[in-house]
């Protein structure tokens, strides 16, 4: 648990002190998937389940007809619907770590001293927890401080990235998610991802920019390359 505020303070210490640490990915992946599930409470709870999920199907590729799609939106506050959504946060949030862990393992590999899983998990479950409190106090800000929390935008509610400062009609069809994704919190994370990984690995800063960047482009990458094809039609 101490390592969620050294995080803050110390962070070159800590990191490079995982390989000794066992256990070091138990608290932090913990205290991510609860930051991630309160969230999930606080988003509905300002704005209406309904509104959420009228949203949240307006944006999506889900074609229904208007009759299901109102069935759809009405189905949002049932306690089953509810409670899937909290458990899918929960195991949501452990997957995202696992996978993104994983693919840092691969580059992790490539150098001379590699660590073990465990302690690239460590890593990045500790290097996500101050993205994660950020975003979750500055939602649960705006929430509770907006006048009107119904007319707010679901899929973009922090000021922090491009998209934010763009009015909707302005942004190309299926390029809002890249505006969206030049976001100021994600550089932050990418910059103590990478500050993390070269820990780890005992390599340079730029080696962990070059393998944490690398996937974040490749992530971008393909979202927006998704999101051109579906706004296209294919």
């Amino acid at each position: 648990m101490k390592a969620l505020f050294e995080v803050f303070y110390q962070p070159g210490q800590l990191f490079a002190s995982l390989p000794e640490r066992k256990g070091a990915w138990i608290a932090p992946m913990m205290a991510v998937a609860l930051l991630v599930l309160l969230g999930t409470y606080l988003v509905p709870h300002y704005l209406g389940r309904e509104n959420v999920a009228r949203q949240q199907l307006q944006s999506s590729r889900t074609r229904l007809s208007p009759a299901r799609r109102e069935a759809a939106i009405r189905a949002a506050g049932s306690p089953g619907v509810v409670y899937r959504g909290y458990v899918a946060a929960i195991v949501g949030t452990a997957l995202m770590l696992l996978i993104v862990s994983g693919a840092l393992m691969a580059f992790a590999l490539m150098t001379s001293r590699a660590p073990d899983f465990p302690t690239v998990l460590s890593m990045v479950s500790l290097a996500m927890f101050p993205y994660w409190l950020v975003t979750t106090a500055l939602t649960a800000w705006i929430l509770i401080a907006a006048g009107n929390p119904g007319a707010l935008d679901v899929g973009n509610l922090l000021p922090t990235n491009a998209a934010a400062f763009m009015a909707k009609n302005s942004i190309p069809k299926g390029l809002s998610g890249l505006f969206e994704s030049l976001d100021i919190l994600s550089f932050g994370e990418i910059g103590l991802l990478s500050y993390g990984f070269s820990k780890i690995t005992h390599t340079r800063f730029f080696y962990g920019l070059l393998a944490v960047g690398g996937l974040w482009i490749l992530y971008v990458s393909a979202k927006t390359a998704s999101n051109l094809l579906y706004a296209g039609g294919l």
